[in-house]
């Protein structure tokens, strides 16, 4: 934990850099809530999204709201903040809050006239109500609180607010920022409501 002042400080001047590139007002789309389940999955992330991966028994429902902040390159790439709660079924039982304050996605791509195609990631602090049970099988230790990153793509149909979500769910240590060892991946799908 003695690392985590250096992170927020990161944190906040990779947002003051933000705020000061020339960018346009937040895009269409503002706000967005998401409803996603994702599987817990004994694997290294780089691993988990292949076929053949090795799931635990346990399942993660998640609710989050988001909003995109600002927009670039003539609203190609959008800043989006994201608030999660998660709730564990199966070998796991406890309550996950994620805030993944620093997101970016990417909305241009040749095809989306047919299939509106974006690709996201974003990174944030994680909440674990309990020590995770899954992430201390495939870890020496853990902590309540770790980093959390998410990356994502989403499909829909042109000028339509629903969308479908694919989603890795990931649980980090940061490389030793946040705590010694820990951390998690799911694989998921799920819907989200633009307005």
């Amino acid at each position: 934990m003695k690392n985590f002042g250096k992170i927020n400080l990161f944190v906040a001047g990779l947002i003051a850099i933000l705020l000061s590139m020339p960018h346009q007002n937040a895009i269409a789309d503002d706000f967005a809530i998401a409803m996603y389940a994702c599987r817990l999955t004994k694997e290294k992330w780089e691993q988990s999204v292949l076929p053949g991966a090795n799931y635990s028994d346990a399942t993660l429902a998640v609710v989050a709201a988001s909003w995109s902040a600002l927009s670039f390159f003539n609203n190609k790439l959008s800043w989006e903040m994201e608030a999660q709660v998660g709730r564990y079924f199966g070998d796991q039982n406890h309550w996950e809050f994620n805030l993944p304050i620093l997101g970016f996605r990417w909305h241009q791509f040749p095809w989306n006239n047919h299939v509106a195609t974006s690709i996201a990631w974003g990174i944030g602090p994680s909440y674990a109500t309990s020590i995770p049970e899954i992430e201390l099988e495939t870890n020496d230790s853990t902590s309540h609180w770790l980093v959390y990153w998410y990356a994502e793509l989403a499909l829909g149909l042109p000028k339509v607010s629903w969308e479908i979500l694919l989603r890795l769910h990931h649980r980090s240590n940061g490389f030793g920022t946040v705590s010694e060892d820990g951390g998690s991946n799911a694989v998921g799908a799920g819907v989200r409501y633009r307005f």
